[in-house]
């Protein structure tokens, strides 16, 4: 904590190392695990805690997740626009970025 200025928790990597051990994207599988893990470390923290997610589906999906983790205490959240199948082929959701980021009072 007195060596960093913050920690970010990736909870946006598909990869498949990460997914099958309950990393990453795995974590917003268990939204209640997620938020735990968040609020452990804002509450024992001096330091910023924030996260990255990938985008759900639909932007209201996607906001009732941000929500609930903007609830743990973060500071600021990173948003990948892309879905947990999509790759760099596909392109970026900046719909749905914005969506969610005018409806938020931390960071994005």
């Amino acid at each position: 904590e007195k060596d960093i200025a913050a920690i970010d928790i990736n909870m946006g990597c598909p990869k498949e190392f990460s997914v099958k051990g309950g990393m990453g994207i795995a974590l917003l599988k268990d939204s209640d695990k997620a938020c735990h893990i968040l609020k452990t470390l804002v509450s024992n923290l001096s330091i910023p805690v924030t996260c990255k997610i990938r985008i759900f589906e639909t932007p209201e999906k996607t906001l009732e997740i941000v929500n609930k983790l903007v609830t743990t205490g973060i500071s600021a959240i990173a948003i990948h626009g892309r879905t947990r199948d999509e790759r760099p082929q596909h392109a970026v959701h900046t719909d749905i970025i914005q969506y969610v980021s005018e409806r938020l009072t931390i960071p994005v």
